[in-house]
């Protein structure tokens, strides 16, 4: 009897102790559930205040002074758009036109500039001047240019 007695206590102990086992699990596992459920809750309506919709739900705007005589013609921003493109592209088009049919303005001819003097017979002259090719015909004066460069 007393094996009986100390089996059911160990029984009952480890019932209890599973018990508290178990309800400590689902405690657990419920609290983190819950916790989730609330995470996720905040973020969607945090995500959905924060989004935003261009639905264009607003009412139009009042337009005063020479915005209402604009928008009469024009009452979508897209037609805005377009005629101050087509305006642009028209201001363009006219100064090429100007352009084209004015043609360009005649330039006067530069009056002829006096020719330099000759060089002497025993300087080099400029490079850019039409004697320095007769100079380099004779192989002296080749000599002279290039003592000219050694020095």
């Amino acid at each position: 009897p007393q094996e009986a007695q100390y089996i059911i206590l160990s029984l009952s102990a480890s019932a209890l102790i599973f018990r508290n086992i178990l309800t400590t699990i689902i405690t657990t596992m419920f609290a983190t559930l819950g916790r989730r459920t609330a995470l996720h809750a905040a973020r969607r309506t945090a995500q959905q205040q924060a989004k935003r919709r261009m639905g264009g739900g607003a009412a139009a705007p009042e337009w005063t002074g020479i915005d209402k005589v604009v928008r009469g013609y024009f009452p979508k921003d897209e037609d805005m758009v377009v005629a101050i493109s087509g305006g642009y592209l028209g201001l363009f088009i006219l100064f090429k036109i100007k352009g084209a049919l004015s043609g360009s303005p005649e330039v006067e001819e530069a009056a002829p500039v006096a020719a330099a003097p000759a060089a002497s017979a025993g300087e080099i002259p400029d490079i850019d001047s039409e004697e320095f090719g007769a100079f380099l015909e004779s192989e002296e004066n080749v000599a002279k240019l290039v003592e000219s460069f050694e020095k």
